[in-house]
C-alpha cells in the first residue's frame, strides 16, 4: 500500500477532507491534533509532529517528501495553496544556545531557555526545498522562501527571502497567482 486509507486517516487524525494523499511512510505525533482540509498531499518520509495547539491545514496544500513539522511549542498553521518542498522543517521551539543554556529534551526545563511560538503559512506561501522556519514566524500572503534558507522573521506580503539568516531580495512576488486563483476557483466549484 503507498498511501494511507481515507478510513485509516479519518480514524487517526483530528479531522480530514476529501482527496487527502498521505504516504504510509509518513509518521505522525499527537495525530488527534492535526486537521486536514481538502485536496491535501503529504509525501514520503514526512513527520508531523502535533502539540496542544494543533497542526492545521487548509484546502490545496502539498508538502514534499522528507519534511517535518514540530509543534510542540505553539500552533502550525498552512492556509489554502501553501507549498512546503522537500526536506523542509518547521520549528516552533528553539532553544538558546548563546547565553549559556543546556538544551536537549532530557535536561529538565530549568535548565534551558527555549522560545517557543506558531508558524503560520498563508495563502499561496512557497517554501523551498531544504529551508527551516523558526517560532513566531508568519510567511505572508504570497510571500516565497528560498531553498536552503533559515527564517527567524515574518516575510511580509508577495515578498522574496533567501540566505542565511534570510534577507528579503530587491523583486516582489508578481501577484498573477491571485487571478489565477480565482479562474481556478470557478473551475473547481462550478
Amino acid at each position: 500500500m503507498m498511501n494511507y486509507s481515507q478510513e485509516q486517516l479519518q480514524s487517526l487524525l483530528g479531522s480530514v477532507g476529501e482527496d487527502v494523499r498521505i504516504h504510509s511512510s509518513v509518521v505522525f505525533f499527537n495525530p488527534k491534533k492535526i486537521f486536514l482540509g481538502s485536496h491535501v498531499r503529504i509525501d514520503c518520509f514526512s513527520l508531523l509532529s502535533a502539540g496542544e495547539e494543533g497542526i492545521h491545514f487548509h484546502n490545496h496544500i502539498h508538502i514534499g517528501a522528507g519534511s517535518y513539522l514540530f509543534g510542540g511549542g505553539g500552533k502550525i498553521e498552512l492556509d489554502s495553496f501553501a507549498n512546503i518542498s522537500s526536506r523542509v522543517s518547521l520549528f516552533t521551539s528553539n532553544d538558546d544556545y548563546v547565553d549559556g543554556y543546556m538544551t536537549n529534551p532530557m535536561v529538565p526545563h530549568c535548565y534551558k531557555k527555549v522560545e517557543n511560538g506558531p508558524i503560520a503559512l498563508r495563502k499561496h506561501a512557497i517554501i523551498g526545498s531544504g529551508a527551516i522556519i523558526l517560532p513566531n514566524v508568519e510567511i505572508g500572503l504570497g510571500g516565497v522562501v528560498g531553498a536552503l534558507s533559515l527564517v527567524k522573521n515574518t516575510v511580509e506580503p508577495f515578498t522574496v527571502v533567501c540566505g542565511i539568516p534570510a534577507k528579503k531580495k530587491e523583486k516582489e512576488r508578481n501577484r498573477k497567482f491571485l487571478e489565477l486563483e480565482m479562474e481556478f476557483e470557478k473551475e473547481f466549484h462550478s
